[in-house]
């Protein structure tokens, strides 16, 4: 199982929170790989306008440290699953092009992320017309 998940501002992207909210979990590196005690694991890579976690294995510790970054950084969490979802963390104003669905707990981001793949692996399955 694969999942691209983006970390995004609507306003303005703060690396420097991004940074701290990372290293507050053990990440203290660009492209760092992130290994979660239960099995998580993921590449996270951090820009100017975005950090992206390349997940390989989503776990729920994972999706909590996905979770942390998004709070402290106040951003939204778009999980690249092709479809017009935006997870919150937080009250946010989104573009009206996305679907916003609220969450508060790690163990809400893991289903909501969980609920993507499928997403994207019935997507992938439907022949097109």
């Amino acid at each position: 199982m694969t999942l691209d998940v983006f970390l995004e501002s609507f306003d303005e992207f703060d690396r420097d929170a991004v940074e701290v909210s990372l290293a507050r979990n053990g990440i203290g590196e660009d492209d760092a790989p992130v290994e979660t005690a239960d099995g998580g694991y993921a590449l996270v890579t951090v820009d100017d306008e975005t950090c992206t976690f390349f997940i390989t294995s989503l776990t729920p510790d994972l999706a909590q440290i996905i979770l942390d970054v998004a709070r402290a950084a106040r951003l939204a969490i778009l999980p690249a699953d092709g479809t017009a979802t935006t997870i919150l963390p937080r009250r946010l104003g989104v573009p009206e092009d996305l679907e916003p669905v609220r969450v508060r707990t790690g163990a809400q981001l893991y289903e909501a992320l969980r609920q993507s793949v499928t997403r994207r692996k019935a997507m992938r399955g439907t022949p097109s017309a």
